[in-house]
Formats: C-alpha cells, structure tokens, sequence
C-alpha cells in the first residue's frame, strides 16, 4: 500500500519515489533527510537509494539550467541586433566568480569554485561553469592504492582555487561565437587583474581587443577602505585629524558621486573624463573646507562656516596620503561615468549560497557543487524554477499546487519591488544653499 509524505514542499508517493522524486530550492542532504524521515516514524531511503536519486536530479538540473542559459542568449542577442547591432553581436556582459568556501581575504583553499557571464541587457546568466578540484571516490581509492569503481567523477581540475574563476571565463569567452554566436567585447568585473590579463592574452577575437569596465560598487568600496586603512594607521597623523578623516569618508564618496551624476546628466564625451578627474581631485579641499575652486553646481552640497582643515592635514602630511588615494580614483574616472555595476552577477551568487546553504556546508565532495550552481541558474533565469525542473523531467505540467505557489511568490516579489520604486534613499548631508527649501 502507498503512502504519501511531506517533503521540501512536495508530495511524493512511496510507489513513484524511485522517478518521481523532486527537489525544490531548499535541497537537504541524506544526513537531513533522513533525520526529517525518522521524526515523522517513515522509513528513509538507503544511501545507494539517495545517491541514485540525486545523480537523476543533478542531471536534469544542468539539463535545464543549458537550456536557461541558451534562452538567455537568445534574448540577449535578439535585443543587440534591435539596439543597431549589425553582424555578429557585440554584447556587454557582467563576469565573476564565486566559490564553495569563504576565504575571508586569509584562506583562499576551496575545493570548487564557479564563474558565470551574465548579460547586461537581460540581467540573465549566459554562461556558468564549476571548476572541482576533488573527488570523494576517487580519493577513497587511491587511499588504499586501488582503482576506482564506474562513476561520473567531479574532479576538472589541478590548478589553484583563485585561477578558477580566470579559467572559466576564458572558457565562455572562447565557446561565445560556436554556442551562441555573439562576441563579448565589454566586460564589468571587479579590480581582479588576474581575469582580464587571461582576456589579453587568449585574444578570443583576432583583431578585436576585449575591453574591461570596472564595477563602480568595487571602486568605492576600496576608497572607503583604503582611507579607513589611514585612519587605523597610527603614523599617519594626529588622533584629531584622522577622526575628523574618518567622519568625513562618507562625505568624500557623496561628492564623487554628485559630479559624476552631474557631468552624466548631458551626453558622456571625451572630455568629461578630465573634467570629472579635475572634480575628484577637488573632492577633499571641498569636503574638508577650502572652497576656492569648487563649482556650486558640482558642489551643491556644502556646510558653511565649516573649518579649513586644509592647512593641517597639509602640515602633517595627512593630505598627501588621502590624495594618493583620491588619485586612484580619479584614474577610474572612464569607469565611474559609465555607471557599470556588477549588481546582476552579485545577485546570482547570492541565490547560488541559498543553495549552498550559506557556504556552512561541503557539497564539493562529489556532484552536488555542480548541481546547486545549476538550480541557481534556473531560479535566476526563470519565475517558475520547480515548473521548469518538472516538465524537463517528465514531461507533463506539476500540480495545481506548484503553480500556486510560484504565482504566489512572484506576485509577492513584484509587490516589494513596486513599493520600494517611489522610495529614495535619505540624502547623509543637509543642503545649506539656495535652493534648501
């Protein structure tokens, strides 16, 4: 007699379980499944069951994730060729990387690690790929000098974990004319200067150089830390001066950040790459008080009768230290007024470490790495993850149910979205001009 049970929000038949099993995005290991089972006095499935089960999931996973991404670049292209693109597609994409294990800047040892080309158009995933460098049967065997048993090992890898993610997007960038035949001639990534030095030196495109965006969320991250580093370093100053540095770093990014706005309001040209290098480097004699060469409509957001702490910060030498700093970002100043952010990737790894249940656990052991970055890829892509994954497996719509509760969460989603449009951020600073009121 079969019997039904609850699982990971599906219902599945004891009869049916061997080809009907389906996972939704919270995906439990056999160690949590069978604790879930033996709280509700069911029988669990054995681990030859379990592993068989999941090889089936995990292949349908990557089954429909290749579609995904396919899909993905289809529309992507579709949309150049309406923007004027004529030939061969040159589109701008979003690449970064991700791995299973946190390395917080000290520890760089991950077993896998995955990349992925998303589509600035479409904000879709393109191209994702998983770099493994361990396999749990293939490790077992050669522990007792023995050959391993039939299995799909996962092991695609003998580097090291930090080249990974330079690999995979060589990888992508090679394969973009045979899968989808586009070309990727713009890139938005962070500062890694390891992935673009690969890009130049493959040369995917012949004559056609590969041009690199730098995400501006990456560029002000490292001014803020890089001027939090002289505030913490005792040499670089008195106590007084590198608080009143550390209050105002805030203030520094707001005024880099309203001259770019300003120059991109008119069309972006040449020029305005110097003009905006002239306003960053004014940045810190504006915020901390010397006014002498400011513009008021660059600067429209101003203290008055603040104190000139020129003079001291120029006296200790704390001033030199900053505008090194301020220089460096002013260098950026092409990337800054292209606007590029890497949002759409960083949004993807995000959903990847829902699956991976926020990096605390090793999946790397075998397939499972690898499948949880594709169940990433389709809720990215996709609205309806647990529909795709069921009519790729077998062929028929899911349940009422299912479809519900997809309607339900996406209707949800887009209520948030709705709610935060007419919301704006607070402004940090008060506006003291004419034009307060």
């Amino acid at each position: 007699m079969s019997f039904f049970f609850f699982f990971s929000g599906e219902i599945l038949k004891e009869s049916a379980m061997k080809n009907a099993h389906l996972y939704n995005e919270n995906w439990w290991g056999f160690a949590n499944l069978e604790e879930f089972l033996s709280t509700l006095d069911t029988p669990p499935l054995s681990s030859n069951m379990y592993q068989k089960e999941h090889d089936n999931i995990a292949t349908a996973w990557e089954k429909v994730a290749e579609n995904e991404m396919y899909c993905a670049a289809t529309e992507e292209k579709h949309l150049a060729v309406q923007a004027g693109k004529v030939g061969i597609p040159m589109l701008t994409v979003v690449v970064d990387g991700c791995w299973a294990k946190r390395s917080y800047r000290i520890n760089y040892s991950s077993l896998s690690g995955a990349a992925a080309i998303v589509g600035i158009r479409t904000k879709k995933v393109l191209y994702m790929a998983v770099r493994n460098r361990y396999c749990m049967v293939c490790s077992r065997a050669a522990a007792v000098n023995k050959l391993p048993g039939k299995h799909c090992c996962s092991k695609n890898w003998h580097g090291s974990c930090s080249s990974m993610e330079a690999n995979i997007i060589q990888e992508g960038f090679q394969n973009s004319v045979a899968m989808y035949g586009v070309k990727y001639v713009k890139v938005i990534g962070d500062g890694d200067s390891n992935v673009y030095k690969t890009m130049l030196d493959s040369r995917f495109y012949d004559e056609l150089q590969v041009e690199k965006l730098e995400s501006q969320n990456h560029l002000f991250r490292n001014f803020c830390l890089m001027l939090r580093d002289i505030v913490r370093d005792s040499k670089a100053g008195s106590i007084t001066l590198r608080q009143c540095l550390g209050k105002n770093i805030l203030r520094l990014r707001k005024s880099v950040i309203s001259a770019t706005a300003h120059l991109t309001k008119n069309e972006v040209n040449f020029d305005c790459c110097f003009i905006l290098q002239k306003h960053i480097l004014n940045a810190p004699y504006h915020v901390f008080g010397d006014h002498q060469n400011c513009v008021y409509s660059v600067w429209s957001i101003q203290r008055k009768n603040n104190k000139n702490w020129i003079p001291d910060l120029l006296e200790s030498g704390l001033l030199y230290k900053i505008m090194n700093v301020v220089s460096n970002l002013a260098d950026n100043s092409k990337n800054l007024l292209f606007s590029a952010n890497n949002n759409c990737v960083e949004q993807f790894h995000s959903i990847v470490i829902k699956f991976m249940g926020g990096k605390r656990v090793n999946f790397c052991l075998r397939r499972s790495y690898l499948a949880r970055c594709s169940g990433a890829v389709i809720s990215h892509n996709s609205e309806s993850f647990m529909s795709r994954v069921h009519k790729s497996m077998y062929n028929t719509s899911p349940g009422n149910f299912v479809k519900s509760t997809e309607r339900r969460e996406n209707d949800l989603i887009r209520r948030k979205r709705k709610m935060s449009w007419p919301r704006c951020r607070k402004s940090l600073f008060l506006e003291n001009g004419p034009n307060k009121n």
